[in-house]
């Protein structure tokens, strides 16, 4: 007993230095104690690491002594007690105190050196590799951001850290300044209110409003490097137009088909990194000639077959240095073959079926077209999922093929950028079983990038085609799998010439879950009916098991 008195003892004058500790780093105790002539420089030298030495001397053997105690109490009447006990409590307490500590220690280490780690869920997008790429482009003239937020404010932290980590190992200039302490400036930049971002590089100005409120600054924050990204692109490079085909029975633009079967995303894509999106069909002029502003040309999986003047002018467009993507699908049984020559490709309208990888969807045979792959060349247009490719599969929904076309184009250079698994087959006959004599198991062509070189080798010249085998990998559902969301974005800015830009912005935005009204039904009766039948059957199973160890036992 004695034994432990000593250590509790020992523990109490630990506690009562780190209360010491504690004190000197305060103005009012460094006075009592003496050292209010050197508080300041206590403060400076040591900083919030008094702070934390003080917790671990005050923490560690204050949880010590009171799991000690607490074990101590039942027995504070015998002449005994198990010393085991005591001591395992003792230590219990002693280790709880060290791992909080270890935290605190973690914590400051963090702090001093300038990094953080947030683990809420409501956390700040951090600046991805993409936009630092897109920042560091600046070229001569450099870009400049205001961050226009009142000091101490919650959602201005977070947004200067976001903002002071894109500008680390950038050209990117950073000033964060308060409204009212800085009038001038704020009516320069046109900023009204508070919670403001303002990118400028010369004469651009671009604005994001986010305000202090945490509670509505939370979406924008979640997205927040997607927006700066946006921002960057608009002041750092000209205006961009591309023109989506319509008036084939295309995938529809707006998000109205309930099993995601659509393309409203592909703009929204287009959106984020700073193009604009036009209709482009017979009334805009497409069976004559591509308007001459098109920095590229979108082809969303037709239902109905191309005019003759139609293909021809979208072949023109290619052959003077045009950008074009092609996502054809072979499910409505049309003619696409022609579309697919312009990029000097066969088109090869079996779709392909894989018996062991696939995603279950309908739960029978036909989900084997439901294909994933991850083969991936080292073109510039798969750079991203080429880098990722162990954990970045992309699905493709009842694809095609590709081959070189025969006698095509000599001038044309075709990568065939993705590739199926080897133990996928072409169903020729769509029983989804490889029974017919002329199926094969194979690696199959599903994408391919397509370039002519221009004259002198002048890339802003140089004609570029992205051709896909299946325009539903480009659907509102299947970009909800980041690597097909991957793959848009790579193919687009490397048909825009901006492939160094390459890999997806970082979000923490929540994807959105929808549930059809089977799906509804199904939910209801597993928990109305479900749930509690669970229930009963386990507690009758160890009602049983009970009853027959009380029939054992007698």
């Amino acid at each position: 007993r004695r034994r432990f008195e000593r250590a509790l003892g020992l523990g109490s004058a630990v506690t009562l230095v780190g209360l010491l500790a504690a004190l000197a780093a305060t103005d009012d105790g460094a006075r009592l104690l003496g050292l209010a002539a050197r508080a300041a420089e206590v403060r400076s030298r040591v900083g919030s690491g008094l702070g934390v030495a003080a917790l671990a001397l005050v923490l560690a053997p204050t949880l010590a002594i009171a799991f000690t105690e607490v074990a101590l109490w039942p027995m504070r009447r015998a002449s005994h007690f198990e010393l085991g006990r005591v001591a395992a409590a003792g230590v219990a307490g002693l280790t709880l105190g060290m791992a909080v500590t270890y935290v605190g220690l973690g914590t400051y280490a963090l702090g001093e050196l300038g990094g953080k780690v947030d683990f809420s869920y409501f956390r700040t997008a951090r600046a991805s590799a993409s936009t630092r790429q897109i920042a560091a482009s600046s070229g001569g003239e450099p870009v400049r951001i205001y961050a226009f937020f009142p000091p101490l404010d919650e959602v201005g932290r977070e947004v200067g850290a976001y903002l002071d980590d894109l500008a680390r190992g950038t050209a990117v200039a950073v000033e964060h300044h308060d409204r009212l302490l800085a009038p001038a400036l704020a009516k320069e930049q046109k900023v009204t209110s508070d919670g403001v971002v303002v990118v400028t590089r010369g004469k651009l100005h671009e604005t994001l409003s986010i305000g202090v409120d945490p509670t509505t600054a939370r979406p924008k924050l979640r997205t927040l490097d997607v927006e700066l990204q946006k921002l960057l692109l608009k002041v750092l490079r000209d205006p961009k137009i591309a023109y989506v085909t319509v008036g084939h029975g295309e995938l529809p633009q707006t998000a109205s088909a309930a099993d995601g079967h659509s393309a409203a995303s592909v703009r929204k894509v287009l959106e984020q990194l700073g193009w604009t999106a036009k209709d482009l069909g017979l009334q805009q002029g497409l069976g004559t000639d591509v308007p001459s502003d098109a920095a590229a040309v979108v082809v969303l999986g037709p239902q109905q077959p191309f005019l003759a003047s139609e293909v021809s002018a979208l072949e023109r467009y290619v052959q003077h240095g045009g950008h074009l993507l092609l996502a054809l699908d072979p499910e409505p049984r049309v003619d696409v073959a022609p579309l697919a020559a312009v990029a000097g490709l066969a088109w090869q309208p079996a779709i392909l079926a894989n018996e062991k990888v696939h995603l279950r969807r309908a739960f029978n045979d036909s989900d084997r077209t439901m294909i994933v792959t991850n083969r991936y060349s080292s073109h510039a247009s798969v750079t991203t999922l080429g880098r990722n490719a162990a954990t970045a599969p992309i699905v493709l929904a009842g694809a095609a093929s590709f081959e070189k076309a025969k006698g095509g184009d000599p001038t044309l250079q075709i990568d065939f950028a993705v590739r199926t698994t080897p133990d996928t087959f072409a169903d020729a006959n769509g029983d989804f079983q490889l029974t017919d004599a002329t199926e094969k198991r194979a690696s199959w062509s599903v994408a391919a990038a397509v370039t002519r070189p221009a004259e002198g080798g002048d890339k802003a010249r140089e004609a570029r085609v992205f051709a896909l085998a299946d325009a539903d990998a480009l659907s509102d559902a299947a970009l909800s799998n980041e690597p097909n969301l991957v793959l848009l974005l790579d193919v687009l800015r490397w048909l825009g010439g901006e492939e160094s830009f390459a890999g997806a912005p970082t979000s923490t935005e929540d994807v959105r879950i929808e549930h059809t009204k089977q799906k509804d039904v199904v939910w209801f009766y597993a928990t109305v009916v479900g749930v509690p039948a669970l229930v009963l059957a386990l507690g009758l199973w160890l009602s049983l098991g009970r009853s027959r160890a009380r029939q054992v036992r007698s």
